[in-house]
């Protein structure tokens, strides 16, 4: 399988429970955009990759694919015959006018996209577990055996919240789309204040913030020391950064900054 880096943690453990290989494909030196890496991802796959994982808008990164990049993806697998699992629980957080464009609706890609998404991000459901995906139908009788005798089935008052989620709460959804925005900029602003120019997110709500060589040891003392909480790049396979999350508030947020400041760890 291939896998695009920096990438969601939990991808990596589903290839090892599968027995499969993995290849990364870094976009880390390309501020995390995918369509200047086209050509190492090109280089990464061959006859024998199966899966490709697109996640757009990202975790951790927050950036969002452009057509021209999906494109550039698409004509990579069909010329190796390669099912694409498109991840889209974040797209309908973006920003600045972008939307993410979805790779199963391109040509060619009907019949061989996995598209996932949810109602945790963009419908703060979080750890109600109600999630749905398109798929080819033999894809989709061969996962629904696996999900009857793991799941069974979601649970019956969180799929009516599905429902009232999908029909009237547009204006719910965008009010937290805009507060989202709002703290992007604001942590974008507090960083370059401090000398730090961070990948500006077009989606989610993380922002990865370049720390040193060992974003480790960098996290364990920012938690220890100035107790805020980040995650190390290294877990989602990129190393020297930290994701932040802005899901809190702005003050709570203007405070971790202040503190990291204060501990000089900006």
């Amino acid at each position: 399988m291939a896998l695009v880096d920096p990438a969601w943690v939990s991808y990596e453990a589903m290839v090892k429970l599968a027995d499969g290989d993995l290849t990364r494909v870094g976009t880390a030196q390309y501020d995390f955009q995918l369509e200047p890496a086209l050509d190492d991802l090109a280089a990464a796959v061959s006859d024998d990759t199966e899966l490709l994982v697109v996640n757009s808008p990202g975790n951790p990164h927050g950036a969002v694919y452009s057509e021209d990049a999906l494109e550039g993806v698409r004509d990579i697998v069909v010329e190796h015959d390669i099912t694409v699992i498109s991840d889209e629980i974040y797209k309908e957080i973006t920003y600045d006018g972008v939307e993410a464009p979805s790779i199963g609706t391109l040509e060619g890609m009907e019949d061989r996209t996995i598209t996932l998404n949810g109602f945790s991000k963009a419908y703060a459901m979080t750890g109600w577990r109600l999630g749905y995906y398109a798929a080819p139908a033999e894809v989709v009788d061969q996962a629904g055996k696996i999900h009857g005798h793991s799941v069974t089935c979601a649970t019956n008052f969180v799929q009516h919240a599905g429902v009232e989620a999908l029909e009237n709460t547009d204006g719910a959804v965008e009010e937290m789309r805009s507060a989202f925005e709002d703290r992007r900029d604001m942590l974008v602003d507090l960083f370059a204040e401090h000398g730090k120019e961070v990948p500006v997110p077009e989606g989610a709500f993380y922002i990865m913030l370049p720390v040193a060589d060992d974003d480790v040891a960098w996290a364990e003392e920012a938690i220890e020391t100035a107790h805020v909480a980040t995650v190390p790049g290294s877990a989602f396979g990129t190393p020297g950064w930290v994701r932040l999350a802005y899901a809190n508030s702005e003050d709570r947020l203007r405070e971790g900054v202040e503190r990291l400041a204060e501990h000089d760890l900006l």
